[in-house]
């Protein structure tokens, strides 16, 4: 029997990485309504997209 490993996206399996991008577009569209400012929803994205690359990061990957 094959043993074939699911698909993963930036290490870690789709559907964090699914619901990670869902978060930050949600974050986002937050930021961007309370706000109203370009500059300042550019920069919570920029800053929502590296924090979780970095909790992506140290998840914990199964071999």
């Amino acid at each position: 029997m094959i043993d074939q490993r699911p698909t993963r996206i930036a290490g870690v399996e789709p559907g964090t990485a699914v619901l990670a991008a869902a978060t930050c577009l949600a974050l986002t569209v937050g930021v961007a309504a309370l706000t109203q400012s370009v500059v300042a929803t550019v920069a919570s994205c920029v800053s929502i997209v590296a924090g979780l690359a970095l909790a992506l990061a140290i998840l914990p990957h199964k071999a």
